[in-house]
């Protein structure tokens, strides 16, 4: 199986991010990300599994990439002040989901990752994510952002979203890329997957204290 270095990025991000699931004061959301990268790891071991074997990966993606969407919403809610994103972010959870089903049946039918929904997700994402650096600027109270989780969960999706939205929104316009096309783009998600998940890892390690003892 071929895989890509981020998807062991994955792997250990989840086994980093449950080493503080048990420390006093972790935020929930903080809580829930190794569970979300385990499941991001298997669903990427079937995949390439699948992909290996000649058979169609679409579907299970699609189906993911809308749960991944709905986690980061409710994430993201945890993060920002700002009353009307939180509420946007609420009604997310619920509405993308139904947006994804009508756009597969209305207009991305068929095999077809669903890349209209997937620019919509990207958006929000990136959108919440400025909310928060907007906040976090506005504090007037000093933050060891070096130590802050949402800081690199935040910066790792404003990152990886704010470079893919224009690759989605460039694939709808190919029907049928050339074998360069993919390959780049797939080079170019692959880079920035790593970037994301080191983010991650990041987020994990930093409430970790390392106490220094002098002999």
């Amino acid at each position: 199986m071929n895989w890509n270095i981020y998807i062991w990025l994955i792997l250990l991000g989840s086994i980093t991010g449950a080493l503080v699931y048990f420390k006093k004061g972790t935020p929930v959301f903080l809580k829930a990300f190794p569970v979300y990268l385990l499941t991001t790891f298997i669903i990427e071991f079937i995949g390439g599994w699948r992909s290996d074997e000649g058979l169609i990966t679409v579907t299970l993606y699609n189906v993911f990439t809308t749960i991944e969407f709905v986690f980061y919403f409710w994430m993201l809610r945890y993060m920002i002040s700002n009353r009307l994103a939180k509420r946007v972010l609420l009604h997310s959870l619920w509405l993308y989901p139904v947006l994804v089903i009508l756009n597969k049946l209305f207009l991305q039918k068929g095999p077809q990752f669903h890349t209209i929904t997937v620019c919509l997700g990207c958006l929000l994402v990136v959108m919440a994510a400025i909310i928060y650096f907007f906040e976090l600027f506005q504090l007037n109270k000093p933050v060891n952002l070096i130590r802050e989780p949402s800081f690199w969960i935040c910066s790792g999706l404003l990152f990886f979203y704010a470079c893919t939205f224009p690759l989605y929104a460039l694939i709808n316009f190919f029907q049928d890329p050339s074998n360069i096309i993919v390959k780049n783009i797939a080079f170019i998600f692959a880079i920035v997957n790593i970037l994301l998940y080191s983010s991650f890892i990041i987020a994990s390690l930093c409430r970790i204290r390392i106490r220094k003892s002098f002999s």
